[in-house]
């Protein structure tokens, strides 16, 4: 099965009022993965479990024994002078009687790693054994079980009890696994339960009080721990994990050592192991940091180092030392900016020594538990004393991506980058185009050198609804037309080897320089003709968040200060750090507590993790019969699901079937099951039986011309249950709707008086049957193409031609695909493949169909394939039917007796089928039905007969005018009307 993934881009939400436009910006928007980096290092380096956010650490216990140790000869790491290992740790059960077990943390996650010796196993490790084992439960709830009532357990598995004795100190329980029986054991009260594969307790469950009566027993359990029963990873001393190898495995812990020399190249990235990297940045000096991926669904904590009550951290306020409880910065702290591939400038006031971003969060001071609002400082011995959380931002000059532009200026801020300005206040000059000194910074929406931008004469897509259209393209200049949502906003000459620029008004910042094109070489030689954009900038004209002080965002409020180019902000009130507490500074600023006595905390924020989807399991048969329901399912591992189609192609890459089964899924949060049936059948159309898509109720994909002098129009085409065109129609028009499609808006203006107003009537009805064409379009490997078959809409708005039959799928070879999009990305299956034959045919069967008075109308005849010659006999009403043409794709032939209305079909060998054409008098009356009957058969006998009939369809006798009255309240329900429904044949 082959996997195809689609990428998609998500667009941002902007809201208006302050905290709503804060919020916003910084709102968790589901990730495809996210990733946590260590601390920056120069050289040689140790990161560990307190201080890197992708190891696992319990803050709570401050438990966590991995650990990541480089040995550095100027850029080069020997062999074996990476490592990294993880000890094990005694974790204690939440039901404390069984004491403890051992635990390991493994590329950040942790996992289970054996027993100590204990009263209900001997001490065993499944760390040594390379069997690194998920903690599915533990917990001390209690429960009780009865005959008729089990404990539910996890990976399948569910506790019964069989028997309880009549002296109630004794339970015979039954472990089950999907249904069956694994496990039985004894069980007195007080005991524990315990279900071992290779020697290793994976099930405990501690029974604590019993009782029988005469027809019915109970058992009550208070502690309830399982491992998984297998492994989630598997070690082997020697085997390799990227450039990493086993060197060590035991009881005691894992050790991974690199297996070749490898060099710290500037600007590159050096795998350790999977999802593991070391990051080097583009700087001339050696900086580099590891980084970690987080690639599991759910809500994930990105956190910085940890800190406690007791140390104290070297800090400066001006020329004095100053010393600090904790600082974070994009050094150490992944959710605060940091770009390792644009070294920001240096150039301001309030120099930064955060090279890559200019974000501190500094707590200058703990009383206790207590963080005090900021007072002035306070000299002690020459040290200067500070209280409370103080935020700073710098703003930094940042290269264009289209280096020739120079730079511009940014403020890294609250995890994101945004936009300062063009220039800056210096020497005592006023600034002209900075948002800064309006105390306002805005975003950057686009900052791209285009590497390949050859445009001819068109439109080129910026963000906001703006487009540049090339109107024209000259030797040596171009006509440029910028737009926006439609509207017309500036237009411009623009020579080759020039920038151009659209000016605007933002806020009070006039002529604020919104979007820089920069044309390079411009061609034309009278035929061909193209331009080259090699540079393309904008800013956002709708979005500007203040950043005046005052301003107080979270527990933080903007201060004023005299240095210029920085957000300084600090706490205004009091902040607890209690036992067990969380607590939110700010956007991407959250400190958490351990629950323990000794104050320890970090910085952290959130990443919402909905990982692609993965590719399905799919269970299909291998051989379906033609005209018979197939069965389908599928399971995939996807959250946040938008849309999953499943399609059926032919041996051409034509889709026949289409259906949404979104709302077909069960399951919950990132697995979910599918089933589905299609009924192995085709759509085929009534006029010339060419077949197209069964899209299962939804529109159908066409070209509509309203008459042969006007273009086409891609519209949908939506077919009623008795396969009648219902409506055609596309997001703007409804170009045709029938009377039963109509019924459905429940407009309080029927639809004969719909038909006879001409003002309605234009609103629902284009076409003009006899002149108006449909082509539909097929769908050929996932691509539409032109079927290059016209249909010309023939009968009357009542019964609209054509219509469509359903048919049984021709055999032969077809292949299922299924698409499965969540909210991140999608993926599409290939090369699942069924085969398609046809039921052997015992009987004969005539066809049912609609038509017209005097209209003619096509019906099948189906007999079965044998090898022989065969004749089948059909009678019919002479005065009302005229036999007119016999066709199909063998060589069928009739005898016709029209006096006795009579005829004889005759089937040659190998031959099935053929489609009898008749002719209908014209003074047949509506719903009148005509029969064809089986009268007689020779060449072979049928076991079952399926006579036919012809059923007479109303005609189009005109409409009433009918007044106006009302109308426009009628158009303003009919403008609700959807044609969005999803249907199953």
């Amino acid at each position: 099965m082959e996997i195809r993934t689609i990428w998609f881009i998500a667009t941002a939400i902007i809201l208006a009022m302050l905290f709503g436009l804060v919020s916003s910006a910084f709102a968790q928007e589901p990730v495809e993965a996210a990733f946590v980096r260590g601390h920056f290092s120069e050289g040689s380096g140790i990161w560990r479990a307190n201080d890197f956010g992708w190891f696992f650490y319990d803050l709570d216990k401050d438990q966590g024994g991995e650990e990541l140790r480089i040995d550095l000869q100027g850029r080069t790491a020997e062999k074996e002078h990476i490592v990294y290992s993880s000890k094990t740790w005694s974790q204690r059960f939440e039901y404390e009687p069984w004491g403890s077990f051992r635990a390991v943390a493994f590329l950040g996650k942790p996992y289970f790693a054996g027993y100590p010796e204990s009263n209900f196993t001997k001490e065993v490790s499944s760390l040594e054994k390379g069997a690194l084992r998920k903690v599915l439960l533990d917990a001390r709830d209690e429960y009780t079980l009865t005959y008729n009532k089990t404990l539910p357990l996890m990976d399948g598995y569910v506790l019964a009890v069989a028997e309880v004795s009549e002296k109630s100190n004794v339970v015979n329980f039954v472990l089950l696994k999907n249904g069956k029986p694994v496990h039985a054991a004894i069980v007195s009260m007080g005991g524990t339960y315990v279900y071992k594969i290779d020697e290793v307790p994976i099930i405990l469950v501690h029974l604590v009080n019993a009782m029988s009566g005469e027809d019915s027993g109970f058992a009550e359990v208070d502690g309830i721990f399982q491992v998984s029963d297998n492994p989630i990873v598997t070690l082997f001393e020697g085997g390799r994990l990227g450039n990493m190898k086993l060197t060590s495995l035991s009881d005691d812990g894992i050790e991974f050592r690199n297996d070749m020399s490898l060099t710290l190249i500037k600007n590159s990235q050096v795998p350790l192991a999977t999802g593991f990297v070391l990051r080097v940045t583009d700087s001339p000096d050696l900086i580099y940091y590891p980084e970690g991926g987080i690639y599991d669904y759910g809500v994930h904590e990105i956190r910085g180092p940890t800190f406690n009550g007791s140390r104290v951290i070297a800090g400066m306020y001006g020329k004095y030392p100053s010393p600090l409880a904790a600082r974070w910065n994009s050094g150490n702290y992944t959710n605060f900016f940091m770009d390792p591939e644009n070294k920001l400038g240096s150039e301001n006031q309030f120099d930064s020594d955060d090279q890559f971003g200019s974000e501190t969060l500094s707590l200058h001071n703990v009383n206790g538990r207590t963080v005090l609002p900021p007072t002035g400082p306070k000299v002690l011995n020459g040290t200067v004393i500070l209280d409370g959380f103080q935020y700073t931002a710098t703003m930094r000059s940042r290269e264009y991506d289209f280096l020739p532009w120079g730079s511009y200026y940014v403020v890294p801020f609250l995890g994101d980058m945004w936009f300062a300005g063009y220039d800056r206040s210096m020497d005592g000059k006023q600034s002209s185009l900075n948002l800064f000194d309006h105390e306002k910074i805005g975003r950057v929406l686009i900052d791209s050198e285009v590497v390949q931008g050859n445009v001819a004469a068109g439109n080129y897509s910026l963000q906001e609804g703006y487009e540049v259209w090339i109107r024209d393209v000259e030797k040596d200049k171009i006509f440029v037309q910028l737009t926006k949502n439609g509207v017309l906003k500036d237009s411009s000459i623009v020579r080759s080897n020039s920038t151009y620029i659209y000016k605007k008004d933002l806020d009070d910042v006039k002529d604020m320089p919104i979007i820089k094109l920069h044309v390079n070489n411009i061609f034309s030689n009278g035929s061909i003709r193209f331009a080259t954009i090699d540079g393309i900038f904008q800013i956002s004209d709708q979005f500007l968040l203040p950043v005046e002080a005052g301003l107080g965002i979270g527990k933080l409020q903007i201060m004023s200060t005299s240095i210029p180019y920085v957000i300084i902000m600090a706490n205004d009130e009091i902040v607890n750090l209690n036992s067990d507490s969380t607590i939110s500074l700010g956007p991407n600023m959250n400190i958490r507590t351990a629950d323990n006595d000794t104050l320890r905390y970090y910085l952290y924020s959130q990443k919402y993790v909905v990982p692609r989807p993965a590719p399905p399991k799919i269970a299909l048969p291998a051989n379906v019969i033609s005209s018979t329901s197939a069965n389908f399912s599928m399971v995939v591992k996807a959250a946040e699901i938008r849309q999953v189609t499943a399609d059926v192609l032919d041996s051409s890459n034509r889709t026949v079937f289409s259906r949404d089964i979104t709302r077909l899924a069960q399951g919950s949060g990132d697995l979910w099951g599918f089933a589905w049936r299609w009924n192995a059948t085709t759509m085929q159309l009534g006029d010339d039986r060419s077949l197209i898509l069964d899209a299962s109720g939804s529109p159908v994909p066409g070209l509509l011309y309203l008459s042969s002098s006007k273009p086409p129009l891609q519209v949908g085409v939506i077919f009623d249950s008795k396969g009648r065109i219902g409506a055609i129609l596309d997001s703007a028009s409804t170009y045709y709707v029938s009377r039963g499609e109509y019924k459905r808006l429940n407009s309080p203006l029927d639809y004969d008086a719909m038909l006879a107003n001409n003002t309605a009537r234009m609103q629902f009805i284009k076409i003009e049957p006899g002149k108006s064409i449909l082509q539909f379009l097929d769908v050929i490997n996932g691509r539409l193409a032109p079927s290059g078959i016209n249909h010309t809409l023939q009968g009357n708005l009542e019964f609209l031609e054509p219509q469509i039959n359903v048919v049984g799928a021709k055999p032969g070879r077809y292949e299922l695909r299924v698409r499965v999009e969540n909210v991140v990305n999608a993926i599409q299956t290939f090369g699942e493949f069924f085969n398609v034959t046809l039921a052997e045919m015992r009987g004969v069967s005539l066809g049912i169909a609609q038509a017209f008075a005097g209209d003619d109308v096509s019906i099948p005849l189906l007999a079965p394939n044998s090898s022989g010659e065969k004749r089948i006999n059909i009678s019919y009403d002479a005065a009302k039917l005229k036999p007119t043409g016999i066709s199909g794709e063998c060589k069928a032939s009739w005898q016709v007796d029209t006096k006795q209305g009579k005829i004889g079909v005759i089937l040659p060998a190998g031959c099935g089928a053929a489609n009898l054409t008749f002719a209908v008098n014209k003074k047949s009356q509506v719903n009148e039905t005509i029969d064809l009957l089986v009268t007689g058969t020779s060449g072979f006998k049928p076991e079952t007969v399926s006579n036919g009939t012809i059923t007479i369809a109303a005609s189009d006798n005109g409409a009433k005018k009918s007044p106006a009255l009302g109308f426009l309240a009628t158009l303003v329900a009919l403008a609700t009307g959807v044609y969005a429904r999803r249907r199953v044949w």
